[in-house]
């Protein structure tokens, strides 16, 4: 009785989580594999420039649950809505930050009797049961991602499809990185289709931190996390809608003292101090655009590097 108060509460919260953000990706449904029992699902209120971080699949002879777990861009955990019932053991499945799903698959019959998950870099184990009555395999269609789950469950996972939304980026590749070797390495999360619309820098005789804003399409603004300390005079570049940054250049030493950002139409003034030994300059190849930093930082900014992607054309647009 506790654990399935547990489960709708926690169900309720999941949800109210997703629907806050609203739909702003752009969502269409695959094929569906299964029976035609319990109550039809579909997860179409996705968190704004989310990934899917994790999957979990609680399983015996069957599918009991599906559920999707995602990373937004600031870091923060959400756990979708679990969809089935509260029985069987509970199985995860981690993506990395570059990986995404394609497909599942597995057996079927009046339930989903088990199912593995494909992702473009690996398969998982199989989770559930040996019996189903058929095969099936559920893709979702080139140049496109499974962002999450539709179907239909009851006590158990009826049926199971996937809800996809366009790779818009393509696969990002990283730069070399300038700097020293203290700090933690950091990575950012880039929003699908998002484009650069800021970049803030936390400066005084060095860089103390770095961060980057986020235009999704619909014309909301999504803050990436800050890489490195607050300290020191913040600094604003806007970058208009047909902009982006094709480099970045300053000194370093044992931190980055200090940057200028490169763009396809101008250069921005140099921030952050006189030091450094070593003079850098960084760009992304031709036909790319910088989509975020990498590097490593811990109470500064100790070493910088480009995120970079496909270049996206887009129409100019007035900066403010």
């Amino acid at each position: 009785m506790m654990r399935s108060f547990i489960i709708a509460m926690s169900t309720l919260l999941a949800c109210s989580l997703l629907a806050n953000p609203g739909p702003a990706q752009e969502l269409t449904q695959s094929g569906m594999a299964g029976g035609t029992g319990g109550a039809s699902f579909a997860d179409t209120r996705i968190p704004d420039g989310a990934r899917v971080a994790e999957v979990r699949i609680s399983s015996g002879n069957v599918v009991d649950s599906v559920q999707m777990v995602y990373e937004l861009p600031n870091g923060r955990i959400v756990a979708g809505p679990r969809h089935g019932g509260p029985g069987g053991r509970l199985n995860s499945f981690r993506l990395d930050s570059d990986e995404y799903i394609t497909a599942v698959s597995g057996r079927s019959g009046e339930y989903i009797d088990s199912i593995r998950i494909h992702t473009n870099k690996r398969s998982s184990q199989l989770f559930g049961g040996p019996g189903g009555s058929q095969e099936y395999r559920v893709s979702v269609d080139r140049g496109h991602q499974a962002i999450a789950f539709y179907g239909r469950a009851g006590e158990f996972v009826d049926a199971i499809g996937l809800i996809q939304t366009p790779i818009t980026s393509g696969r990002a590749g990283q730069t070399t990185v300038a700097g020293g070797r203290g700090g933690s390495p950091f990575e950012d999360d880039v929003p699908a289709g998002a484009r650069i619309s800021e970049v803030r820098i936390y400066a005084g005789n060095n860089i103390d931190g770095i961060q980057v804003v986020y235009a999704l399409r619909n014309g909301r603004k999504i803050e990436g996390p800050v890489h490195g300390g607050t300290g020191g005079r913040v600094n604003v570049v806007r970058l208009n809608s047909d902009e982006h940054i094709t480099a970045i250049s300053g000194r370093h030493g044992i931190y980055v003292d200090s940057i200028t950002i490169h763009t396809n139409k101008r250069t921005s003034r140099t921030f952050g101090g006189r030091g450094g030994s070593r003079a850098y300059r960084i760009e992304v190849p031709a036909r790319s655009q910088a989509v975020g930093f990498i590097g490593r930082a811990g109470n500064y900014v100790d070493a910088i590097g480009l995120k970079y992607g496909t270049l996206q054309e887009r129409r100019p647009g007035r900066r403010r």
